[in-house]
């Protein structure tokens, strides 16, 4: 049984293993990194299979207008089964029907946010960063 959490307390390390196994990519090799990224976002939902984390959905959000998701991650064997869904579900709940979700999602998770509720749209910008 999956449980879900939007107050547990996480680890770099647990997070750069659980990116590394979805096949997210991020800079886990880079664990100070990590760490800002967990310290410096105000949305941190997890997903626990016992005590190991499966699923993480990580993001910024002024609770009034806007959230943007910046990562939807989830074990590649627990992938499929629904827990990125309800991550994302559980963010949208809290915040309430008001503040809407925005992602940029990777060429390989396209097609999956169309069936999860989001809707494509072409007017997003970006300023690259150094990876």
């Amino acid at each position: 049984m999956i449980i879900y959490s939007a107050t547990a307390v996480i680890s770099p390390k647990q997070l750069a293993d659980l990116f590394d196994d979805s096949g997210i990519k991020r800079p886990t090799a880079d664990i100070n990194r990590i760490k800002r990224m967990i310290n410096n976002a105000n949305l941190l939902y997890t997903a626990w299979d016992n005590e190991m984390l499966v699923g993480v959905a990580r993001g910024f959000s002024d609770e009034a207008y806007c959230c943007y998701l910046s990562d939807l991650a989830v074990k590649k064997d627990y992938q499929k089964q629904g827990i990125g869904r309800k991550l994302i579900k559980k963010i949208h709940r809290d915040l309430g029907s008001t503040v809407s979700l925005v992602l940029a999602a990777a060429p390989s998770a396209v097609g999956y946010y169309p069936k999860i509720g989001f809707e494509q749209i072409d007017s997003g910008f970006k300023r690259p960063r150094k990876y």
